[in-house]
């Protein structure tokens, strides 16, 4: 059975118009699919459609690439077709790489329809000198477009176009200009209410507890409101960021100049060494452009608010790594009642460290927290399960390894009686219905010693003489631990 895989890309020129995105994927898509309905052999075939929009063809790090490359590698695909070469890569030594060797080896046929290339009727014939020289092409294309396209972003930014895609909470993208800020009415208040409560003397959890009791929509909230569906629901996991209001939202809201009316930019820049690595430039570096669009909050408001908030930063104490304890279990605890991870923060008394203090982030936030058990006794009690349910002595290791030892020398002897009873058979011996039966037995013995000897490998990767609790042993044994002010709810384990 044919398994095909459609592949549509747009890049982040093309996606930057809407109508003509979605004359782009359905363009694509009608191409594919007239070709597959005129081929007798191609029109019974399964077909699964991948899709990556707003990412250049001259980067492999793309969703539905990824996840195309992953069933071929899965063998569920064994026939690949695009509109153009171009669409799937433009990287020239990359889809020569694909096209002469990885599609070959995992058995995938490749159709690129506009380029008038099947790779399963190209073979030898004297075009793969072309399909190389077009690749070349696609990826001198590829790297001019990129050039251009960073000195056009450049240029907009001047201009005080917003190019970024999101809008920040509180604005929206003008209909009749994609590039222009316009407030969100609906949400406005909101951003005049924080810098109210901030200028009043609440701390920024405080904050941020007073919006999650009134209710106040959040950033994540009111983009799914605009769009109709969550936007990040199946790139990320949910965070409690990302759901609830939390200090380090509201934070980032106080911190944005945008609010005053003033678009910065240059930031930063993605280096073309490294992977594209983000550089992050000092603030003398970000350039500003003043009353933009429409302010939300006067400058002085601004600058009064982001006063108290730096006033605020303790000084004095600090402990190196601060924020996370080195408790072994701090990447595994979950709260039992809402699921999100409990936090495992230092704690001084401004001269030394004096413990480890467990929360709920969530439940704080939303002042539904219960007293949880304290890290140590948690600790200690984690420690015992784990000895009582993989502890295994020096003694009964040897005893295993012992039997399993045996196991081997058992299956030699086997062998070499499998070895003597062919020979017995050869020189007439014994019957053939004799040695059939002998080998039979044999085989029976072999498998079953074998079943043995791997189930002790298994007791024996289990097996670990469990004195102390580090990471490297919880992460062994467990996946999630669940809690509450009962102690442990729960344990997963690996």
């Amino acid at each position: 059975m044919i398994n095909i895989a459609i592949y549509l890309r747009i890049s982040v020129l093309e996606k930057g118009n809407l109508r003509h995105t979605e004359d782009t994927i359905n363009s694509q898509r009608n191409i594919i699919k007239n070709f597959i309905f005129n081929d007798q052999e191609l029109k019974k075939a399964n077909i699964e459609e991948f899709i990556d929009e707003g990412y250049s063809g001259s980067t492999t790090s793309r969703p539905g690439l990824d996840k195309l490359l992953l069933k071929v590698r899965q063998q569920k695909i064994n026939c690949i077709i695009v509109k153009d070469m171009s669409r799937f890569m433009r990287n020239y030594i990359e889809m020569g790489d694909y096209l002469e060797n990885i599609f070959p080896f995992m058995g995938v046929r490749f159709i690129a329809i506009n380029d008038g290339y099947d790779s399963s009727k190209e073979v030898q014939n004297g075009t793969e000198l072309d399909i190389q020289f077009k690749n070349l092409l696609n990826d001198y294309y590829s790297r001019d477009i990129s050039e251009k396209m960073t000195t056009a972003l450049l240029s907009a930014k001047k201009q005080g176009k917003y190019t970024s895609g999101t809008p920040p909470y509180g604005y929206l993208k003008d209909p009749e200009d994609n590039y222009k800020l316009i407030v969100d009415e609906k949400v406005a208040d909101n951003i005049k209410y924080i810098f109210q409560l901030i200028l009043e003397g609440h701390s920024l959890n405080e904050t941020a507890k007073i919006l999650n009791n009134e209710g106040v929509i959040t950033a994540r909230a009111r983009r799914k409101e605009i769009k109709g569906y969550d936007a990040y629901a199946n790139r990320w996991e949910s965070t409690v960021e990302q759901t609830i209001w939390s200090h380090s939202i509201v934070r980032r809201i106080v911190n944005n100049e945008v609010y005053t009316g003033t678009f910065v930019f240059n930031k930063s820049t993605k280096s073309k060494l490294d992977g594209g690595k983000v550089i992050y430039h000092p603030k003398e570096e970000w350039i500003r452009i003043y009353d933009n669009h429409e302010a939300l909050i006067s400058k002085e408001t601004f600058d009064e608010a982001n006063a108290i908030i730096k006033s605020r930063r303790k000084k004095g104490f600090r402990i190196k790594n601060n924020k996370y304890s080195n408790s072994p279990l701090a990447s595994f605890v979950r709260c039992n009642k809402c699921g999100y991870k409990i936090r495992f923060n230092k704690s001084s008394n401004g001269k030394e460290l004096v413990g480890i203090n467990l929360y709920c982030y969530h439940c704080r936030m939303l002042e539904q927290e219960e007293k949880l058990p304290a890290h140590k006794e948690l600790e200690k009690e984690i420690l015992e399960i784990l000895k009582n349910k993989f502890h295994t002595d020096k003694a009964e290791k040897r005893k295993l390894f012992d039997e399993q030892k045996e196991l081997y020398d058992r299956n030699d002897q086997l062998l070499k009686k499998k070895r003597i009873e062919f020979e017995n058979y050869k020189f007439g011996k014994i019957s053939r219905e004799n040695f059939v039966e002998i080998k039979n037995q044999i085989q029976k013995s072999d498998e079953e010693n074998k079943e043995r000897i791997q189930a002790i490998d298994e007791e024996l990767k289990q097996a670990g003489n469990i004195d102390k609790l580090t990471e490297d042993t919880v992460r062994k044994y467990i996946k999630t631990v669940y809690i509450s002010g009962k102690g442990i709810e729960k344990i997963e384990y690996q």
